[in-house]
């Protein structure tokens, strides 16, 4: 639709010196999900999903870890200024992404009212990302209770969120509230601890939560994982995404349509050989 006449003159005279305006980052929740030897050549290397943080130069937090982000450019998208800042600042170029959640809580940036549009991006171990590390990501879940309200129910829980990588080890420790009422359902996060920057914390757990989610309905789950793969890997991204173990008549009804077999086996020595599989 094209501004008429009368808009023009509006904007003419339009001034926006009487709003107050916050600042506007975009952050992202860079993950990847790699193979940990086990030690043992007859068994196959566990997978473990794991989140990329960078270690802040500056205050505020400065040498805490956060995920990476950056100031928004008034002269470009959203999704544009996030690809240009991870490229820039940690050379990530092939990845999957998507639009999470805009955190805007008014305390969540000590220096100035700060909104942050945050994004999940998944990628694969052959990118070789800078300035920063990887970290394993461990969830455990505990005081979980639940209480009836007078028209509907109140579900809270904490969950402790440990990142680690051999060198560092991050403690983290999110309260999760979810309350229904009716047909109004609110879920709420609220930060008990943390060893990381801000708010990132909260941002990450958002981020895990949507990919759980997600793998109940769509193929995100291969963003994941190598262009051929057994059933067994794919079989355990989706055990260590949802922490828990899976069924093999379950699991193979979830993927059924998803998957295509290849007249290709692995080859691995102490391994029985394993039919290979793409998406489908």
């Amino acid at each position: 639709m094209e501004i008429s006449k009368e808009d023009k003159k509006f904007l003419e005279l339009y001034s926006d010196s009487e709003y107050q305006k916050p600042s506007v980052t975009v952050d992202a929740v860079i993950l990847r999900m790699v193979d940990k030897e086990t030690g043992n050549y007859r068994k196959l290397p566990e997978k473990k999903l794991q989140v990329f943080l960078t270690k802040r130069k500056y205050s505020p937090f400065i040498n805490c870890r956060a995920i990476i982000g950056t100031f928004i450019d008034l002269n470009t998208t959203l999704d544009e200024t996030m690809e240009l800042c991870v490229k820039n600042k940690v050379n990530l170029n092939n990845f999957y992404q998507e639009q999470l959640f805009t955190f805007g809580e008014k305390q969540r940036d000590p220096r100035t009212r700060v909104l942050s549009v945050s994004y999940l991006l998944l990628t694969s171990p052959a990118e070789k990302l800078e300035n920063g590390d990887w970290f394993d990501i461990t969830l455990e879940k505990t005081n979980e209770k639940s209480s009836t309200l007078r028209d509907g129910y109140r579900i809270e829980k904490e969950i402790r969120i440990t990142l680690s990588n051999g060198n560092e080890v991050l403690e983290n420790t999110i309260k999760s509230s979810l309350t229904s009422k009716g047909l109004d359902m609110t879920k709420e996060l609220d930060i008990i601890s943390t060893d990381v920057a801000f708010d990132h914390i909260k941002i990450i757990y958002y981020a895990l939560e949507r990919l759980k989610n997600k793998l109940e309905y769509t193929d995100i789950v291969f963003n994941l994982i190598p262009s051929r793969f057994t059933l067994t890997e794919l079989k355990n991204c989706y055990e260590v995404i949802l922490g828990t173990k899976l069924l093999d008549a379950n699991f193979r009804r979830k993927i059924n349509g998803m998957v295509t077999p290849l007249n290709e086996y692995t080859s691995d020595k102490g391994h029985r050989p394993s039919q290979l599989f793409k998406h489908n």
